[in-house]
């Protein structure tokens, strides 16, 4: 298929007492494989401290939404010139 799919962040929490992680490491090994060969970036961040929330504290908080904040921009301005 020459199906054309936009990049993608997944976040997970190592200590989220209510969805494993290995659920989000499984759903990006999936879309790595089917997108093994194809431009269909997927970028995965695991944080070792938060937990359901992603975060533990204000630090990581700023850093998780900064990180959603910068892989937006750069999607987004991908292929533009400035």
């Amino acid at each position: 298929e020459n199906s054309k799919y936009p990049p993608m962040l997944v976040t997970t929490s190592t200590r989220d007492d209510r969805v494993h992680p290995g659920h989000a490491r499984k759903m990006v090994k999936k879309l790595w494989d089917l997108g093994e060969g194809k431009d269909w970036p997927v970028y995965y961040y695991e944080n070792i401290e938060g937990g359901h929330g992603g975060a533990a504290d204000a630090k990581q908080s700023a850093f998780m939404t900064a990180l959603a904040y910068d892989f937006m921009w750069n999607t987004l301005s991908r292929g533009k010139s400035d």
